[in-house]
């Protein structure tokens, strides 16, 4: 059995700056198989290509792999619509650890005025108690109590639907660069199995 380990970017994809850039770095230098794929069109996201570039991803997974997934902001969103298809359609094998940083909530009406076209398509996420054990032996949310998109009661609300454990991380806004996360040391700890929840800041 081998560890993969799939980090699934947000809307826009990410900076150089970014914490994911810093963690798929880190992951590479330590030897990791790993997969981050740059879904379509990250500046125009469009739920049925993004769905379609994940699954082709999983499905090149093998099935017997250790698999570990980090999503941050829409790439979380998306993970949460893969496993309410997962009910029905088998796609990769079932993650051993998933980590969603920061989902964000959009009321699909009104949307931030920053998101880019099509993300509102991706509001409301299906909740799928089944379909997220389904794909995950072990899912968590982590998320800010001072995000611009989600409140933390919101992002509860996600959590408690797919009856899944949340970890706060105070002060940490979207957890991207713009709110200091950068190189987020403990996330490529935690993906390497040498660091536990609750996560820590990196301020």
């Amino acid at each position: 059995m081998s560890d993969v380990f799939l980090v699934l970017h947000g809307w826009g994809g990410n900076k150089p700056e970014h914490w994911q850039e810093h963690l798929v770095l880190g992951l590479k230098n330590a030897g990791a198989d790993v997969r981050y794929p740059t879904l379509p069109d990250p500046k125009n996201p469009d739920l049925d290509a993004w769905m379609t570039a994940l699954h082709a991803v999983l499905d090149e997974i093998p099935a017997d792999s250790a698999l570990t997934v980090l999503a941050h902001s829409l790439g979380a969103i998306l993970w949460i619509h893969h496993a309410a298809m997962s009910e029905t359609l088998s796609h990769g094998p079932q993650a051993a650890r998933v980590l969603l940083v920061a989902p964000p909530y959009v009321i699909r009406e009104i949307p931030p005025l920053d998101a880019p076209p099509g993300a509102a398509n991706f509001f409301p996420p299906p909740l799928s108690k089944a379909g997220i054990a389904t794909i995950g032996k072990e899912t968590v949310i982590i998320a800010s109590d001072t995000d611009d998109y989600a409140t933390f009661d919101q992002t509860s609300a996600y959590a408690g639907g797919l009856d899944v454990p949340i970890e706060k991380l105070s002060g940490a806004g979207h957890i991207s660069p713009y709110y200091g996360y950068g190189e987020w040391p403990w996330a490529l700890e935690w993906a390497l199995g040498r660091a536990e929840l609750p996560p820590l800041t990196n301020k």
